[in-house]
């Protein structure tokens, strides 16, 4: 049996230490990342550095769209979301195509056309600008559209970072590999969601790389692969 997963790094904007650390071991590991960069907040710095690495390693990263601005919108206690449903239809349209204008602008043809919801919020108006808009893969928390797009859903599994009232923070290693491998052959595609800046002080440093080594090392079995988003829109198309 075969096993197929992809890392997504959420809330990248500007290049600062954490992201770094997370963009270095992984390129270090051979290990392909999908980054969503925040449009309306990312700076110069960072697009010329992505842009570089892309041109570069095209077989280690990817560049999509994470939303707007990262706003929470909602307007009940205990729910974020910068799509959903206390949004119209034409500020949902506004916020994406200003950062899909902003993202075509600043990264070209560097950037793979999938869209990243923060929070995982989305509703049906999301889903609808995102088919006018001609996104290619939708990634947010579980599968939303039960409808025929022209995107593919492509939803996360395992999050690193947890947050709650109780308890906010990172799963160690173990833990986020336990449930990634009872899955992983259940399904044609699973999915880890990370967040760079969670990564911080240094046992948090020791959870990831020890994490990265655990896939370098089952990647080296023939059977597991690490996708990029790229890679499989490239495989529908071939199909």
């Amino acid at each position: 049996m075969s096993a197929h997963l992809f890392i997504r790094n959420d809330d990248v904007w500007t290049l600062d230490r954490e992201f770094r650390f997370f963009y270095d071991q992984a390129i270090e590991r051979g290990i392909p990342v999908v980054h969503a960069v925040i449009p309306g907040k990312m700076d110069m710095k960072l697009v010329r550095f992505l842009c570089r690495a892309k041109e570069k390693t095209p077989h280690l990263l990817d560049i999509v769209q994470h939303g707007w601005i990262h706003a929470n919108h909602s307007l009940e206690i205990g729910k974020k979301y910068e799509f959903g449903v206390s949004r119209s239809l034409k500020c949902q349209r506004e916020d994406i195509q200003k950062g899909l204008k902003k993202m075509r602008l600043s990264f070209g043809a560097c950037m793979t056309f999938g869209f990243v919801p923060p929070y995982h919020g989305v509703d049906d108006r999301t889903l609808r600008v995102l088919h006018e808009e001609g996104f290619q893969i939708l990634s947010s928390g579980v599968r939303r559209s039960q409808e025929k797009k022209s995107f593919i859903e492509v939803p996360v599994q395992v999050s690193f970072s947890q947050y709650g009232p109780r308890k906010t923070g990172i799963l160690n290693a173990q833990q986020v590999m336990e449930p990634l491998l009872r899955g992983v052959y259940r399904r044609s595609l699973s999915g880890v969601v990370t967040h760079h800046k969670d990564f911080v002080g240094s046992e948090s440093r020791r959870t990831l790389v020890s994490f990265l080594d655990m896939i370098a090392a089952l990647r080296a079995k023939k059977s597991w692969r690490v996708l990029l988003f790229s890679e499989i829109l490239s495989g529908l198309k071939k199909g």
